[in-house]
């Protein structure tokens, strides 16, 4: 990282949900290129996630995905998914042949669930870069180095990521 031999092709990503713990020399130019910022998912995110997790479970007819999308607002992917997990086995403890779980199932566990941010933590996140020139619009939060070491280069998968957990996601290369 500080240039002490050159090195081509590297990559190294990483992700985390505390960025104001980073060494302050990390965040020095030259050492990570790009900072992407991955919000909390929004309603349709959500709704995407809860039909992931509930793809290969029996959902009864009651259960409007939708609705639990709207009501689960703060959740990270990884909370909605513990959602579903938890209302299967709230099914399974009321009778162990269950094969569906019910809306009720799932209202039992939502009820029993808080989300573990707080706005004022999300706000924190997305304010992390200080940079004035960084738009601050709900998408990705980008801060590229724009000279001639250092191209712009596609991101492949990443610039189409539409959800996932809020975190601050590192990118640089060598």
């Amino acid at each position: 990282m500080d240039g002490l031999e050159e090195a081509k092709g590297i990559l190294v990503l990483a992700a985390t949900n505390r960025p104001h713990t980073i060494d302050a020399a990390l965040m020095h130019p030259g050492h990570f290129d790009l900072v992407l910022y991955v919000p909390l998912p929004d309603l349709d995110g959500r709704y995407e996630i809860l039909c992931v997790h509930t793809r290969n479970m029996k959902i009864g007819p009651d259960v409007d995905l939708r609705r639990i999308a709207e009501d689960t607002q703060l959740f990270t992917g990884a909370e909605l998914e513990g959602l579903c997990r938890e209302a299967r086995i709230v099914a399974l403890r009321e009778d162990i042949t269950a094969t569906v779980v019910c809306d009720w199932h799932f209202q039992i566990v939502k009820g029993s669930l808080k989300p573990a941010l707080i706005r004022a933590e999300i706000d924190s996140y997305a304010s992390f870069m200080k940079n004035p020139s960084v738009k601050r619009t709900g998408e990705f939060v980008s801060s590229v180095k724009n000279d001639s070491k250092h191209k712009k280069e596609s991101l492949g998968p990443l610039s189409t990521l539409k959800v996932g957990v809020v975190s601050v996601i590192l990118l640089a290369a060598a």
